[in-house]
């Protein structure tokens, strides 16, 4: 793939050593966050490919601040360049708000658009933007291809893509719309830029830099380097392709700084009403702990519905008393809920903020309940593989 090689060489600048401060920043309109070196030299590295390149891949390991490095590059744009937008920013619904909120604590000189909502509130926005500015407008990928039409309309300066793996098929949907639109640079966050194969890795390249890597030309990228994970002389090869368009920093070199995670396991006992459940449950199958035959669905069952016990009985229906009122009776049938309870307490003395996780989306319905009766204020987030409420 010496062509591809010598297309970057002819096309793709070199990058320059050179340093970007925090006060740099802060004179072109960042606030309320003071980056760390390694996002400075992130910063940099996304100012440098915007001055020389259609788009970059910035592939940081979760929680190294991407979102805020690319908030950065905007606020260069705008306060060094005097380019005001429009930027289209897409990210999945469950990060939309943490976006908004950045961009108006980081940088409130950029007015924020948030483009969501039902069909007949999609369409008063459309009708708001012919009479208001906006710097950024946020979205999601579902919306951008329900209104693509809509969003054509402009010549955007910039178009950030969060969660960029959705781009991985250059021949899905999201993919073919996306290149139809008028950006002049083009930013992929990814955690994974590589999650399974050649192909997907080709296909962000090709987003962000079709005049290098031609969709005609991903069956001979792969055929290449198909054996890069056993030839040295390979890798170094693909390495030097990537460099200029992705960046890639994990905690472990970058971020040595910040502290180890501490996982601290606390055991608590049941209620009496758990333990009645508990003990009915068991009971209830009890022949499926003595049968081998045919017994592995049945014990799943019980061990779901144990850990449902466990949690909270009013996971279950016709658990809870009537009529159903808030009270101390949600907190007190709960051995995991009271300790809860006890620790949100000190912890909210502290004035720390807390995220609760859980599998069951039921547990955190009761666990929002539980919040509104106590009067704090809660933000949940409900996604497919992670479910969390904010407290």
């Amino acid at each position: 793939m010496s062509d591809i090689l010598t297309k970057i060489k002819n096309s793709v600048a070199a990058k320059k050593k050179s340093t970007l401060a925090q006060t740099d920043l802060q004179k072109w309109g960042l606030r309320g966050i003071q980056l760390r070196p390694y996002q400075l030299d992130g910063v940099q590295w996304l100012i440098q490919c915007l001055e020389n390149q259609q788009g970059c891949i910035l592939g940081d390991e979760m929680g190294l601040g991407k979102t805020c490095q690319t908030i950065s590059l905007l606020v260069y744009m705008s306060g060094a360049l005097g380019k005001k937008g429009p930027y289209l920013v897409l990210s999945p619904l469950s990060v939309m708000e943490n976006w908004r909120n950045e961009l108006e604590r980081f940088a409130p000189s950029l007015t924020v658009l948030c483009y969501k909502g039902d069909k007949e509130r999609r369409a008063e926005i459309q009708r708001e933007t012919d009479t208001q500015d906006f710097s950024v407008l946020l979205t999601t990928y579902e919306l951008c291809l329900k209104d693509a039409s809509f969003l054509k309309r402009w010549k955007w300066k910039v178009l950030v893509v969060d969660e960029a793996h959705r781009l991985k098929n250059q021949n899905s949907l999201l993919h073919q719309t996306l290149t139809q639109f008028s950006v002049e640079f083009r930013v992929l966050l990814t955690g994974t830029p590589i999650q399974n194969n050649l192909q997907e890795l080709y296909s962000l390249l090709n987003f962000i830099q079709p005049s290098i890597f031609s969709a005609d030309d991903v069956d001979s990228f792969i055929n290449s380097y198909s054996k890069v994970q056993k030839q040295p002389a390979l890798a170094a090869e693909l390495q030097s392709i990537l460099e200029p368009f992705l960046l890639r920093r994990v905690k472990s070199e970058v971020a040595v700084d910040l502290p180890k995670k501490t996982e601290l396991v606390v055991y608590h006992g049941m209620s009496a009403l758990q333990k009645k459940y508990y003990k009915a449950i068991l009971m209830k199958d009890l022949d499926a702990f003595g049968n081998e035959q045919g017994s592995k669905t049945r014990l799943l069952n019980i061990l779901i519905q144990l850990r449902k016990c466990v949690n909270h009985p009013y996971l279950f229906d016709g658990v809870e008393p009537e009529p159903f009122e808030m009270g101390e009776h949600l907190v007190e049938a709960s051995g995991k809920l009271s300790l809860l309870d006890n620790m949100l307490t000190y912890l909210h003395k502290g004035g720390h903020r807390v995220l609760l996780f859980s599998q069951m989306t039921r547990v955190l319905d009761i666990l929002q309940d539980y919040m509104e009766y106590r009067g704090d204020v809660v933000c949940p987030i409900n996604c497919p593989t992670n479910t969390a409420l904010q407290v």
